[in-house]
């Protein structure tokens, strides 16, 4: 079917195009419409008449009868066309011609049988008309239902099924359909209309005959009409629900379906109306149970909606509890081994100084150093990671040479370094990046670190820098064991590491490789790790390259 216009109520175009509401441009246009299939029947007429098949031409105005009562809206079109029908049969084809002045007794009842036969066959055409307009029209609102229940169940977000419901209203309906969002203090506002085209816009723009503000609580429980509210002058409202949110919360709420009231069931909360501007009286019957079919359509799919959101909230807290018992187990198991060492170390220093050789000593103050400073680098690490993560830290970004940030990082790395093969390959070009230099200086060192620590000594640690088109590329190398395929999807994650999934068996809580990935990020980076034959891994940095605009120098 054709669509109607959103303010004036008449439907257009399509095969069987119709008009509810009668005009007198329209009366006029059918009544042109008639006349000119009368003057076709006549034409046709004379053609027969010239064949000898005088006969034929009481059929020809017939059907010009029929086909005037198809097209045209009024009863009193087929009343006309039957009655000019006759006027113009008796003026052209019967004796004297072109005079309505017949002579012979069987022309009153010729004209009166050719009367009532094209008044009956107008009116039971406009019968058959408005049964195939009906059962077009049931089948469009199925459509539109079928469909609507389609597209709900795609919807992916809140917003969207109210997109969704509204437009797909608006179509049904033929008339513009506002949205009134359910606000804080139990009113409902209109945000936002839809038109039958699919458009979306303003509601004082599409629909300005209905009130911006309702009183929401008036239309809890009244699913259509204005019955609740019968000062109302034009609109048809429906409630739409939220089974799933909190009372007082509002439509965007995503608390339990129990409110937090253990089992007890949740009452109906209103998300808000779909209101469609047209006269309640304009609706009919079928369509008001489309209409009312749809919210209700609209309220089940932000039900699901809720349930899933509260189903991912208690997912999140599911995993933060986690993480958080991963990383008390981490850093209660971790962080103690070293403590207890520098603890240990410190007695003996204390209490057997005077027995112990110097070298002795100089063993027991390195093995405390380096204790206390892996553990300074392990807070470090897990207050920066917090910081990005959380938003709480802000680059101080400057161009820099990636060749000094490395030799930058070298000085920092851990002193176990002097036990590897450490050769370093500075790139032929100039690599310049913009980034904040404390926090790139961090990503080398856990990469370098990370290599020390999970290699024998004598390994060989390689880090190279390169230009590549407009990025500039770094990696870290080494020839130890590697990193088994399955871990290295994983080994970015914070508190992971390799072989027991969790920091356990190695002097690691798994923020080191997680920390270099935030940083990288923030800066519009990638990290990633790939292997080395025949045994090795390889972590490979990724940034975008600065380019020195023109007439600008980096000092």
């Amino acid at each position: 079917m054709g669509a109607r216009d959103g303010h004036n109520g008449t439907r257009t175009g399509g095969p069987f195009a119709w008009s509810d509401t009668p005009t007198p441009g329209r009366d006029l246009s059918d009544l042109a419409f008639g006349f000119c299939a009368l003057v076709a029947a006549t034409l046709v007429g004379l053609s027969f008449d010239a064949l000898g098949l005088g006969t034929c031409v009481v059929i020809a105005y017939v059907v010009a009868v029929q086909v005037t009562a198809l097209v045209t809206i009024r009863r009193l079109h087929c009343l006309l066309g039957s009655a000019l029908g006759v006027a113009f049969y008796n003026y052209f084809f019967t004796s004297p011609r072109h005079s309505l002045t017949a002579v012979g007794a069987a022309y009153p009842g010729t004209f009166a049988v050719m009367f009532v036969t094209a008044l009956i066959s107008s009116y039971a055409a406009m019968a058959l008309r408005r049964e195939v307009h009906r059962s077009h029209e049931a089948q469009r609102r199925s459509s539109v239902m079928l469909e609507t229940n389609r597209l709900l169940q795609g919807c992916a977000g809140r917003r969207e099924i109210v997109d969704t419901a509204g437009a797909q209203l608006a179509r049904m309906a033929h008339h513009a359909c506002v949205w009134y969002q359910a606000q804080e203090d139990g009113s409902m506002a209109a945000t936002s209309a839809y038109l039958p085209s699919g458009e979306k816009g303003l509601a004082q723009e599409f629909a300005p005959a209905l009130p911006p503000l309702l009183d929401g609580s008036a239309y809890v429980g009244t699913p259509l009409g204005r019955e609740a509210v019968p000062e109302l002058s034009r609109g048809v409202y429906l409630t739409v629900y939220d089974k799933a949110a909190e009372a007082g919360t509002g439509p965007d709420a995503g608390g339990a379906a129990d409110g937090g009231r253990g089992n007890a069931p949740a009452e109906p909360v209103a998300a808000g109306i779909l209101a469609i501007d047209v006269d309640e009286s304009a609706l009919g019957h079928d369509e008001a149970n489309i209409a009312a079919a749809i919210a209700g359509e609209a309220s089940l799919a932000l039900t699901r909606s809720s349930a899933l959101e509260e189903r991912e909230h208690a997912a999140v807290a599911a995993k933060n509890e986690q993480l958080r018992a991963n990383l008390l187990r981490s850093i209660s198991h971790d962080l103690r081994t070293p403590l207890t060492a520098i603890a240990g170390n410190a007695d003996v220093l204390l209490s057997d100084a005077a027995v112990l050789t110097e070298g002795q000593r100089a063993k027991l103050a390195a093995d405390i150093r380096s204790d206390a400073t892996w553990l300074t680098s392990t807070v470090e690490n897990l207050l920066a990671i917090t910081k990005l993560e959380n938003g709480g830290m802000s680059l101080n970004a400057a161009v820099e040479l990636m060749d000094d940030i490395i030799e930058e990082a070298l000085r920092h790395v851990d002193p176990a370094v002097s036990e590897h093969v450490l050769t370093i390959e500075s790139s032929p070009d100039a690599a310049l990046v913009s980034v904040d230099a404390r926090l790139m200086v961090q990503v080398i060192v856990n990469l370098v670190n990370n290599a020390v620590a999970h290699t024998p000594a004598g390994s060989r640690i390689a880090i190279r820098t390169w230009v590549e088109g407009a990025r500039v590329r770094c990696s870290v190398a080494d020839d130890g064991p590697g990193i088994p395929e399955a871990d290295r999807a994983r080994i970015f994650e914070s508190f992971y590491t390799v072989n027991h999934g969790l920091a356990d068996g190695h002097r690691s809580v798994g923020l080191g490789l997680s920390l270099c990935s935030s940083i990288m990020a923030a800066h519009g980076g990638a990290i990633g790790v790939s292997a080395v034959e025949p045994h090795g891994c390889r972590f490979e940095l990724d940034l975008p390259a600065y380019r020195i605009p023109e007439g600008e120098t980096v000092g």
